[in-house]
């Protein structure tokens, strides 16, 4: 884990001074750097696109979207998450990935809570993606008491976890997994089902402050083998988010912040564009840890942040 070392002698000034983007070099010919996802052992890039973005307000250009694809392939980038419910991104996703299905790791998810609903929304998923399996398969935010009121029974053979279990032995998914963007502690009886292979979490250095999955569930897929993947690293949609963590320093600073945790694996990037892409993969290959001042001065510019944008996804508890 980074430190969280008590560093309020340290000005914005020292912030900026300490994780302000620098120029990023020519990275075309570097290697992507890959690590394994938990027991899975995917080699997989640690950029990965969360292709919703693709298809926000309206769905942009298929030729745009083969473009992006293709780029991100070639240099390197082999993990791709999209979902029910995210618009036209797994139609457009289809066609980009026609000829290039083997080359990457790619993953939807389900918001249903039922095994037969479950079921119906991956096969409309492989229908779009035009492919005959998904590398994993997720319960789409299981954190969500309004979406999955009865965790008992999401996760039995009736329930959304039965459905999942059906599709892996079906061979439409080769895993299973969940996210969560709240409620941390509702993460961890899903883990003990011991079906869990990958596991997606909202996680950024202001987050650490508010829902603080890093302390409170990755020590546990840790253990058991589970793979981690950061989402909302940017901060995501919702008040005093994205923006501010799209800025120039902030946009590196929470990209090394969770690259620099131990447990995660893949850190996924809404990209609507070429140059989104090539900044994102510029980044990653460019990658150096964090280092102690670093970390410390990032902690303390999150909690001030965390202290501005409160719950900003729903109950921390």
């Amino acid at each position: 884990m980074l430190c969280e070392c008590n560093m309020t002698n340290l000005s914005r000034r020292h912030f900026s001074t300490l994780v302000a983007a620098s120029p990023l070099a020519a990275s075309a010919l570097k290697p992507m750097p890959t690590r394994r996802l938990g027991k899975i052992g995917y080699p997989a890039s640690i950029l990965g696109l969360g292709a919703q973005r693709i298809a926000d307000r309206e769905p942009m250009e298929q030729s745009v979207v083969n473009r992006m694809i293709a780029e991100a392939i070639e240099q390197g980038l082999n993990y791709i998450d999209t979902a029910r419910g995210y618009g036209e991104s797994e139609r457009l996703l289809g066609p980009a990935l026609a000829g290039k299905r083997d080359k990457v790791f790619l993953v939807t998810k389900t918001r249903s809570g039922t095994r037969e609903g479950a079921l119906a929304d991956l096969r409309e998923s492989l229908k779009l993606l035009r492919t005959d399996h998904v590398d994993c398969f997720h319960i789409h935010n299981i954190a969500r008491d309004d979406r999955y009121p009865d965790l008992d029974f999401a996760l039995s053979d009736k329930g959304v976890l039965g459905g999942l279990r059906e599709a892996k032995r079906l061979g439409m998914t080769k895993h299973i997994g969940c996210t969560a963007h709240l409620r941390p502690s509702r993460v961890l009886p899903v883990f003990a089902t011991g079906e869990i292979e990958l596991f997606m979490a909202s996680m950024n250095f202001v987050e650490r402050h508010i829902y603080n999955f890093e302390e409170k569930v990755l020590p546990e897929a840790e253990k058991r083998g589970i793979g981690v993947v950061a989402m909302k690293v940017l901060g995501g949609p919702g008040k005093g988010g994205g923006a501010l963590l799209g800025e120039p320093a902030n946009y590196k600073a929470t990209l090394r912040y969770v690259w620099s945790l131990n447990e995660v694996d893949v850190a996924i990037v809404g990209m609507r564009s070429l140059e989104e892409i090539r900044q994102g993969l510029a980044l990653a290959k460019e990658f150096r840890p964090l280092n102690r001042a670093e970390s410390a001065a990032l902690s303390a510019r999150g909690k001030e942040l965390a202290g501005q944008w409160g719950e900003l996804r729903g109950p921390s508890a």
